[in-house]
């Protein structure tokens, strides 16, 4: 939404629970500025989910992380593998091919 360029614009936002439903919440939000005729006021009803599935999403993009065994390590600049913490053991290189010369 396009606002007035004098930079007066106000928003206020009041949010609440619903006395009645306790898996209810209400976000009343009010814009007062002089590009509108009057105020605009938005009310939006949100609900809770009892039983919510949460994923986890990981960003790999440029990760240094490594997952070994269940151990975190760090892949360096120059891809040789650190420690990520200290006193770290080092992984078990059994699967591991050796390196070709």
């Amino acid at each position: 939404m396009p606002f007035h360029e004098d930079n007066q614009t106000v928003v206020k936002e009041r949010i609440f629970l619903d006395n009645t439903n306790p898996d209810a919440m209400y976000d009343e939000i009010t814009v007062i500025d002089h590009a509108l005729t009057r105020p605009w006021t938005i009310t939006k009803r949100y609900r809770r989910d009892r039983n919510p599935v949460r994923l986890e999403y990981n960003c790999s993009e440029d990760n240094h992380h490594v997952l070994i065994g269940g151990q975190d390590y760090f892949l360096s600049g120059d891809d040789m593998l650190m420690p990520s913490k200290k006193d770290q053991a080092p992984p078990d290189l059994r699967y591991f091919a050796p390196a070709r010369k």
